[in-house]
């Protein structure tokens, strides 16, 4: 059970998925400092906000690696997942709430 475990951390999955969340927590972290400066922060709604727009990416993602590590079957589609929700937080989301920020 050991080695198993240690495998998991050990694979380009686990390794994938953290890059993914860092993203998409990044991006959660970038729109609350957004908000904050446009003086639209509203702490009331940022438990909806958790439970509709982060917690189905995460969650589904961690479904999917760990679903992936031991049924090679889904490898493909978790990483076709990933790099589909890497890429919508990275380019839309990312790159508007940078410029926002610093501008």
């Amino acid at each position: 059970m050991v080695t198993g475990l240690f495998s998991l951390f050990n694979s380009a999955i686990f390794k994938s998925l953290l890059v993914v969340v860092a993203t998409i927590l990044l991006d959660f972290v970038l729109g609350i400092l957004t908000s904050i400066k446009k003086k639209t922060f509203e702490v009331g709604l940022l438990p909806k906000f958790i439970a509709t727009n982060l917690f189905p990416y995460v969650g589904g993602l961690v479904v999917l690696a760990l679903l992936s590590v031991y049924l090679a079957e889904m490898e493909y589609l978790y990483y076709a997942a990933a790099g589909m929700v890497a890429l919508k937080f990275s380019k839309e989301a990312l790159l508007d709430k940078i410029k926002d920020l610093f501008s």
